[in-house]
């Protein structure tokens, strides 16, 4: 696949349609609020989101330290890293007391249906995801903290891509 300057949005917009349709496989279904993001979205509702997060350069080949004034001799990639945001509610105070046992463990376990389904959802369809990409690399998962009554999961993806003349 030939890049051009659309190339890293249409990756990160497959990944977000792909992430909705994997989180509708959960009881909890994906959240309603799905966009892509120029930068961390504030975790203030349930979303669903992807941003890409860097551009950088790597080595194709390992070098070392007596290797590294001719770093120039050797190939570079270009690394397009991509982060999944998946936020829940919390559950929330009752008045002066705090939320029950119950309505926590049932939001870690949504939560936690969210994170192995795109562990897993991500990994199956990672090959048509990254098409025209020369690599990719799946970084993993960690846990959102709770923050202002919302908690999930960011997934981070590093692909390497090819770049295009302007």
């Amino acid at each position: 696949m030939t890049t051009n300057v659309g190339f890293l949005s249409f990756i990160a917009q497959n990944l977000l349609d792909t992430s909705a349709i994997i989180l509708d496989t959960t009881p909890a279904l994906a959240p309603t609020s799905q966009f892509l993001s120029p930068s961390r979205p504030a975790i203030d509702c349930e979303f669903l989101a992807v941003q890409i997060t860097r551009l950088a350069e790597d080595t194709t080949s390992p070098l070392g330290l007596t290797d590294m004034k001719r770093r120039n001799h050797f190939g570079n990639i270009i690394l397009a890293t991509f982060v999944i945001y998946v936020a829940r509610c919390a559950p929330e105070m009752v008045g002066a007391n705090p939320p029950t046992d119950a309505a926590k463990t049932a939001s870690a376990l949504t939560v936690q249906e969210d994170g192995w389904a795109l562990w897993n959802g991500i990994r199956e369809y990672q090959d048509s995801l990254f098409d025209g990409c020369l690599g990719v690399y799946f970084d993993g998962g960690i846990p959102i903290q709770e923050e202002g009554g919302f908690m999930g999961w960011q997934f981070q993806i590093r692909a390497s891509v090819e770049g295009y003349d302007p």
